[in-house]
C-alpha cells in the first residue's frame, strides 16, 4: 500500500532534482545501472532517472555494471534488503510473504550490483507482500544457493 506521504516525498524529490537539472544540466557521476543478458538495464537511482526525464535531458550518462560485479562496500549500507526474497515451489520468485524457500533474508546487504538492483526493487512499497519480483533478475544471478 502506498501512503500519501511516501508518494508525496518521492514526487517532491523528483521535482527538486529536476529543477536543479533544468538549471545546471547533468553534472557529476553517471547513472549506475545493472545490465541483464536480454539487454534490459535496471537503474539503481530511480529518483535521479525520473528527474532527468522530467527535466527533458535527452542523453543521460550511464555506467552499466554486470550483475555479478562486486558492489562497493561503501554503497552497500544504502542497499539493505527490507523484505526477504523467496523462491516458490513453481520456480517463481516473490518479495516477502511466507510461502517458499528464503533465498535472501531481510537485513542482508547487497554484495553484487545484481543484488543491489533486486534489493532496491524489493523495497518498493508498490509491491504487495508476497508479490512477484518485478524483473527477471534470475537470468543473470546465481540462484542464491547458500546465501542468507
Amino acid at each position: 500500500m502506498i501512503s500519501v506521504t511516501d508518494s508525496y516525498f518521492r514526487r517532491s524529490s523528483v521535482w527538486t532534482v529536476a529543477a536543479r537539472l533544468k538549471k545546471q544540466g547533468w553534472k557529476g557521476d553517471p547513472l549506475h545501472a545493472v545490465g541483464l543478458p536480454d539487454g534490459t538495464k535496471i537503474t539503481l537511482q530511480n529518483v535521479l532517472l525520473a528527474a532527468a526525464i522530467e527535466a527533458g535531458i535527452q542523453e543521460i550518462p550511464t555506467l552499466t555494471h554486470h550483475p555479478d560485479e562486486p558492489f562497493p562496500l561503501l554503497l552497500a549500507k544504502d542497499f539493505v534488503l527490507t523484505r526477504p526474497v523467496r523462491e516458490l515451489p513453481d520456480g517463481s520468485y516473490v518479495i516477502g510473504g511466507s510461502a517458499g524457500r528464503v533465498l535472501f533474508r531481510r537485513g542482508r546487504r547487497a554484495e553484487t550490483y545484481g543484488e543491489a538492483a533486486l534489493f532496491r526493487a524489493a523495497g518498493q512499497v508498490e509491491i504487495p507482500d508476497g508479490g512477484p519480483v518485478p524483473f527477471l533478475w534470475t537470468m543473470a544471478l546465481d540462484r542464491g544457493e547458500g546465501r542468507g
